[in-house]
């Protein structure tokens, strides 16, 4: 008899179980899709406009949970945003019966802020923003818990993505603290423009001036390293000295930064004192038939063949991890400049002379010769060494 009364208490309780589970999967709705992709549930019992401004307008809500509802109706019981990079839930706060501020994190600036809509409430319990599209189909709100179809924007293949979403009203002290955590009123957006257009930018003189075009607020200019030159502004035209022969700019607002290289061939401004790398050659030699030709001798092959930089034996440690080589500008005797970025301190030779050159050179004559400052370029934009370089046809 205790066996059998042992093995009866077991099926009761392998039972709850069971019907634990089962409520489990009955606590999701199942959903419909209109031909538009719309979705909704079909079996929403109707809020009137009096109920909705007197349960839902003039409070905050914030998020609870969001599970995705899939194409069949069904919902994915994973939460939407757990481990989703990049993107989070956004908060409501429903000012008026016709006004509706949404906080959000956007990940592109990135910047916490929000966005003030025009919305009307409209039949089978729908908020429509901006006359546009539905943001929400409620389903219920009870004892400060709001329940709804969520609109959570498209895939890259165009289908509409749609979430059953739990919110929960926010205390006065909630909704000031949301305001605060979200300052910057994302309806103004603007890009950062500025009148330059290219990453890398060459100047004969060392003066340099551009605007910025449009910005966010007050922005500010300066260099990521003190010393390499003078800036001044005024309103949005700004003026740059170069006190070395290369700066690294960035112009920022309050959201986004722009950044470019300033570079300038005075050779005023050229770097002393810090010829710690040697490049393989100095002097290359073009011969009649147009191949390169090493100072041993040795005919190298166009295709493969590479320029390396070498530390001087008395330079090798610590100091190397300040000046390893990134960047490479050529300049030529008209001081037009070419950049390249080099990898682990390497150029391949059809590179830096391309066919063109050679041709050129071979068409000067005899005894002609190219000439090039390479100037070395660390990882922070700086020059820091300047190399002789020369091919001489013969």
């Amino acid at each position: 008899m205790a066996n059998v009364r042992i093995w009866r208490v077991l099926g009761i309780l392998l039972g709850l179980v069971v019907c634990s589970s089962c409520g489990d999967d009955n606590e999701y709705p199942v959903f419909k899709f209109g031909e538009d992709g719309t979705c909704y549930y079909p079996s929403v019992s109707a809020i009137s406009q009096e109920s909705f401004e007197e349960t839902v307008v003039g409070y905050g809500w914030k998020h609870v949970s969001t599970h995705e509802i899939k194409e069949n109706g069904e919902c994915l019981k994973e939460e939407y945003y757990a481990g989703l990079d990049g993107a989070g839930p956004s908060y409501y706060y429903f000012e008026s019966a016709a006004s509706l501020k949404t906080f959000m994190h956007v990940d592109a600036y990135p910047v916490n802020g929000f966005r003030t809509s025009a919305y009307k409430y409209i039949d089978a319990n729908r908020v429509v923003v901006n006359n546009q599209h539905m943001i929400w189909q409620i389903l219920s709100v009870d004892k400060g818990l709001l329940k709804a179809v969520e609109y959570l924007g498209v895939r890259a293949d165009g289908i509409k993505v749609y979430g059953y979403v739990t919110y929960k009203r926010m205390t006065e002290q909630e909704l000031a603290e949301c305001r605060e955590s979200y300052p910057v009123d994302l309806s103004n957006l603007k890009d950062l423009v500025i009148s330059v257009t290219e990453e890398n930018v060459f100047v004969n003189g060392k003066e340099f001036e551009f605007d910025v075009l449009e910005s966010n607020g007050a922005y500010i200019v300066k260099a990521l390293n003190e010393g390499t030159c003078s800036i001044t502004y005024d309103d949005n035209h700004v003026k740059v000295k170069l006190l070395k022969s290369s700066a690294t700019i960035t112009v920022s607002d309050i959201l986004k930064h722009r950044r470019f290289w300033l570079f300038s061939t005075d050779e005023e401004l050229e770097p002393t004192g810090t010829d710690i790398y040697d490049f393989t050659y100095t002097e290359l030699i073009l011969d009649k038939s147009k191949e390169l030709v090493a100072p041993d001798g040795y005919v190298l092959n166009y295709k493969s063949a590479r320029m390396e930089t070498k530390a001087r034996e008395e330079y090798y440690g610590s100091i190397l991890s300040k000046y390893n080589p990134s960047g490479l500008a050529v300049v030529d005797t008209d001081k037009q400049v070419r950049f390249f970025r080099l990898n682990r301190g390497e150029i391949y030779l059809n590179e830096l002379l391309p066919p063109t050159v050679l041709d050129e050179l071979a068409e000067a004559g005899e005894g002609h010769a190219i000439e090039y400052k390479l100037e070395l370029v660390n990882a922070a934009g700086a020059v820091f060494q300047v190399l002789p370089f020369k091919v001489v046809y013969k």
